[in-house]
């Protein structure tokens, strides 16, 4: 497999508009769904080009990347060109990445827990906060696109962060079995947490409560790779270890299966913040390469029209 045009994360505008890529080799690109026309952002040096992380400010006008070698990039959405010189303040993989809700600062946490709130232009720090210790290693992680709720979860517990001001609001228990995958509701502070035994929570971290579900139909052995939830909180994208033909699944939130079952992508994935797509890597079978390439498809074509009651006239594939 050629990993030059390997998709490594995705990031809609908020808009919906367009889409952010960040690739193994080859940096960040930005498509337009419209056009279909892609822009390739302005990478400083080519040790900078695997992309682990990739975020939109909430105001649309400037883009976030992280690093394989740790480093921030930020860069105005209109030119393509950077804000300033990388940050480097982390010194571990950076987890999450995004953007406060008044688009002003940068968020970004590292694996070791280091949590910094920085300037995109200058670089320079606002806040630093650790928010974990050596007995609390940070295995999963999301952040909202707001920038105003951080989970983080080790294997014993996982931690509700309230955004800029870094407080810790609520607590969970975690259960003996290995949690895999978190995803953030939009819009009302719950989050799914996907374990290794077919079971997810809904953790409330207003309330502190949670409601448990299993998903149906998956072997024992099977492992969610990544999972990403409907702008409406109804429906979750879930990509299963080993279905090398179709390894998407579509979940509501009781377990039961829904949607296309014969949706041909894999991880990175996400829905549009209107609702109207879904977007997520090729899977390798479908190039002549062995590559991975963006696919856009409309959440019609996934749940039909009234699933999601998305009215999109235009169809990206179908």
């Amino acid at each position: 497999m050629s990993l030059a045009n390997t998709l490594t994360c995705l990031a809609f505008s908020p808009d919906g508009q367009k889409i952010a890529t960040g690739t193994a080799r080859s940096g960040v690109t930005v498509t337009d769904i419209s056009s279909e026309s892609e822009y390739k952002l302005d990478m400083l040096a080519d040790a900078h080009a695997h992309v682990v992380a990739v975020a939109w400010s909430p105001d649309s006008e400037n883009i976030m990347s992280a690093s394989l070698d740790h480093t921030m990039h930020c860069w105005n959405a209109t030119s393509l060109h950077p804000l300033g010189p990388p940050f480097e303040g982390h010194k571990d993989l950076v987890l999450a990445a995004g953007f406060l809700r008044d688009s002003s600062r940068a968020i970004s946490l590292s694996r070791d827990g280091e949590l910094f709130i920085w300037d995109p232009g200058s670089g320079v720090i606002n806040r630093h906060v650790t928010v974990s210790d050596a007995a609390q290693t940070i295995y999963v992680v999301a952040l909202s696109i707001d920038g105003t709720l951080l989970v983080t979860t080790g294997t014993k517990e996982g931690v509700a962060w309230e955004i800029p001001t870094c407080v810790q609001t609520t607590k969970i228990a975690l259960p003996d079995i290995p949690l895999l995958q978190a995803a953030l509701i939009p819009n009302n502070r719950q989050v799914v947490l996907a374990f290794g035994d077919k079971s997810f929570w809904i953790w409330d971290t207003n309330t502190g409560t949670h409601d448990d579900a299993r998903f149906e139909g998956l072997d024992e052995d099977a492992i969610p790779l990544a999972m990403a939830v409907s702008p409406d909180g109804r429906f979750l994208a879930l990509d299963i270890d080993g279905d090398n033909d179709c390894p998407i699944h579509f979940y509501d939130m009781k377990g039961h299966e829904v949607g296309n079952s014969n949706v041909k992508c894999t991880h990175p994935f996400a829905f549009s913040p209107d609702g109207k797509y879904f977007a997520a890597a090729s899977v390798p079978s479908d190039s002549k390469d062995g590559s991975y390439k963006l696919v856009i498809r409309p959440v019609e074509k996934i749940f039909g029209p009234s699933a999601l009651d998305v009215r999109s006239s235009s169809m990206v594939e179908d």
